[in-house]
């Protein structure tokens, strides 16, 4: 980054902070006559009230760890969110501090993880009951690639670290050279909350959190029709969250007021980037637009209210807008294209959902609830019209009325809005002492604009049966029965708003009426469920939980038709004695679906059908062991996990595409040993090997020439982590 575009950003980082702290002070004048009159209602006696008989935790407590640790080799999978994705060795630190008052007074702090780039340090005091105020900061990494390789993209001298060479499998022949680049991104979050009570039943509450994210990631570009490139990305994202809340909690009376805010900022406005497949490499560049600057703003409220003791009501709406005015890039790095006819999208959406529910018990053995809830996504944006660029080097055009011209192809934007209204019911009633069965009722409807289907309804019927014939035995069957109903898909414009008509087989139009999207075709459900609790022995417990669904499209010709899911999850705990204590269990989760579709190609001309099956299975099984092996000295633990995924894809007479597959065995052994009364000794040891099987990245080189990617292939990782740590424990 230049010094220039540091200037620009810290630029528009304080315009950012001076409107964000604009907008909290805004909202704290608006709010603080709300709670004048409650306050002045307040005296000095409001306080907590005393207990004699409470045990006395007033004073100082807490405990402080320092440790250090061993890891044997890198492994992002291994440490992608916990920061320990590099070999070596590492200190850390862990401590809580907490201080109690006989007059309310109260004070906490949490640190976890102080030297890892994981770390989390949470710190709040006040008055019970009166108010209280907390700072909160915690970062979290996101490893994806550790040592990737990407193609040279630019002229004259090599940075420090590029790696200079010839070009490998998929970059065979393109001059330059390879950088050696790491996926990795850092979020680092701010934040701060506080809670004011004036007075009995009266709540202020607000919130300030600012987050930071930084690193490179990947994303995919294209030059032409078919020369796909994966290429590191900078990411620098900004967000800032506030909001604050006025909130009332009578006997039968509750209310809320809450006003919430974001703002977004991106300091990259596009990626740039030059043509990895030119000779040499940098004759030819481009551009993607990045996510663009936005803010969103919200106003809710709440009221809920006990009419009878048996009966209570409640509603709350909600009105919100979201803009964004980010500036547009060029159609094109062609100076031929121009700029678009409108310097930005100027988008907003406006946002409205009322709700209204009821609970009421009117007898002894009936529970009788209700909700209504309607949504409105309103896209305000303008419709403006663009032209159709397909490359930098083409662009569609299509004949006017004049004989011998033609004009560029434009396409419109649509701004996409829905409407929702949405019916929930239940009843349920006790059948019997430890038998209860309850039944509900669903309705879904959605109406959409500019989308190929505007208007699907979808009604469940559920029912649920819960028995405890024993003390020993607990068991719920549920079953649910839904179906989703559609208008006529759309072919045609204004209503499907297809626009390229250049290549309307392209996806973008419903060229093939038999076609229909999954998430807008009819579709029949079934669901079905299963709980067992039950301990036959009194140092042995066992559960069972099954669950089954069935999707079927009755009506998809081509597309989704049917998908199927079901887990299995079996868990048994054992006391063998006061010291000794394990637990084991197995899931199995199993998912297969089925769609036929087809494919068409404008040289030469043609269309062709293909059916696909594929099933995916997932198993998991975990044991784990509890052990006092000296009673107040010596505690000791274990933990085993195995997991295992294959995916096969099955195509109707041609040849399946190998499988994908992914295998996890992680290993855990801790112990604590207490050296005096307030220090203890405490070590552990964790084993991981992850291997993965995707022949996408193994086969990329030799079966897609036409992609160059970052030289990344499937993982297969290998990890121990030895620590060893001191805690004093003091009060």
């Amino acid at each position: 980054m230049t010094s220039h575009s540091r200037s620009v950003s810290k630029k528009k980082l304080m315009s950012a902070n001076k409107h964000t702290l604009l907008y909290t002070l805004i909202l704290a004048a608006l709010m603080l006559p709300l709670t004048a009159e409650a306050a002045k209602k307040s005296d000095d006696g409001d306080g907590p009230a005393a207990c004699d008989d409470c045990p006395d935790y007033s004073g100082w407590s807490g405990w402080v760890e320092g440790g250090l640790g061993a890891q044997s080799s890198d492994d992002v999978h291994f440490g992608r969110y916990i920061g320990r994705e590099s070999r070596g060795g590492t200190i850390n630190a862990d401590g809580a501090v907490r201080y109690r008052a006989k007059d309310g007074r109260y004070a906490d702090l949490k640190a976890v993880d102080l030297g890892l780039t994981s770390r989390d340090l949470q710190l709040d005091g006040g008055v019970q009951g009166k108010y209280g105020a907390a700072f909160e900061y915690d970062q979290i990494p996101n490893y994806r690639i550790h040592d990737a390789f990407t193609p040279f993209q630019g002229g004259g001298t090599l940075p420090a670290g590029w790696v200079a060479g010839s070009n490998t499998g998929a970059m065979a022949g393109l001059s330059g050279a390879l950088v050696q680049t790491s996926l990795k991104t850092q979020r680092d979050r701010t934040g701060v909350k506080f809670n004011y009570i004036p007075v009995t039943d009266w709540e202020v509450t607000g919130f300030f959190r600012h987050e930071k994210k930084e690193g490179t990631r990947d994303v995919g570009a294209s030059f032409g029709f078919g020369s796909i490139s994966i290429l590191p990305a900078p990411v620098d994202f900004q967000t800032d969250d506030f909001g604050m809340t006025v909130g009332y909690k009578g006997r039968k009376l509750q209310g809320q007021l809450v006003y919430t805010g974001s703002f977004f900022k991106n300091g990259n406005a596009a990626i740039n980037f030059a043509n990895p497949y030119s000779v040499p490499i940098g004759v030819a560049t481009g551009a993607i637009a990045e996510s663009p600057d936005n803010q969103s703003h919200q106003l809710s409220g709440l009221l809920a209210y006990q009419l009878s003791e048996s009966t209570r009501i409640g509603a709350n709406l909600a009105i919100g807008r979201m803009t964004q005015n980010q500036a547009f890039l060029p159609y094109s790095s062609n100076p031929g294209f121009g700029m678009p006819s409108t310097s930005s999208l100027d988008g907003r959406v406006d946002t409205t959902q009322a709700k209204f529910d009821i609970s009421s018990r009117p007898a002894l053995r009936w529970q009788l609830n209700a909700s209504y809830t309607y949504s409105n996504r309103d896209d305000k944006t303008d419709v403006h019209a663009y032209q159709n660029v397909i490359t930098d080097a083409y662009q569609s055009y299509s004949p006017t009325s004049t004989p011998g011209t033609s004009a560029p192809v434009t396409r419109n934007n649509r701004p996409y809005s829905f409407e929702q209204r949405l019916l929930r019911t239940s009843a349920a009633y006790a059948l019997s002492q430890g038998a209860n069965l309850s039944a509900g009722f669903d309705d879904n409807q959605m109406n959409r604009s500019y989308q190929p289907v505007q208007k699907t309804d979808d009604r469940t019927l559920w029912t649920k049966l819960k028995l405890h014939p024993t003390e020993s035995i607990e068991t719920t069957l549920k079953y649910s029965y839904s179906t989703r109903d559609a208008s006529a898909y759309a072919t045609s414009s204004p209503a499907a708003a297809f626009q390229n008509s250049l290549f309307p087989e392209s996806g973008v139009g419903n060229a093939n009426p038999l076609m229909t999207a999954f998430e807008y075709a009819d579709r029949r459900r079934n669901k079905v469920g299963f709980e067992v609790s039950t301990s036959p022995l009194p140092q042995l417990s066992l559960d069972l939980s099954v669950d089954y669904y069935r999707d079927d499209y009755p009506k998809t010709v081509l597309g989704l038709n049917n998908a199927k899911g079901t887990s299995v999850t079996p868990s048994a705990t054992y006391v063998f004695s006061d010291r000794l204590s394990s637990s084991l269990y197995y899931s199995y989760e199993k998912l297969d679906s089925g769609q036929a579709s087809s494919y068409w190609m404008t040289a030469p001309a043609t269309s062709t059908l293909w059916a696909e099956s594929d099933s995916n299975l997932t198993q998991t099984v975990g044991l784990n062991l509890t052990w006092k092996a000296i009673p107040k000295k010596l505690d000791l633990g274990a933990d085993l996990a195995y997991s295992d995924f294959t995916g096969k894809i099955h195509y109707v007479g041609t040849t399946d595409l190998p499988d994908l597959g992914s295998r996890m065995t992680s290993i855990g052994i801790h112990g604590t040993y207490k050296l005096k009364d307030q220090l203890s000794l405490r070590a552990g040891y964790r084993y991981e090997k992850y291997s993965q099987s995707d022949w996408a990245a193994a086969g990329a080189a030799s079966t897609l020439p036409q992609l160059l990617s970052m030289g990344t292939v499937p993982q297969n990782s290998e990890t121990s982590l030895v620590t060893v740590s001191l805690r004093y424990d003091f009060k």
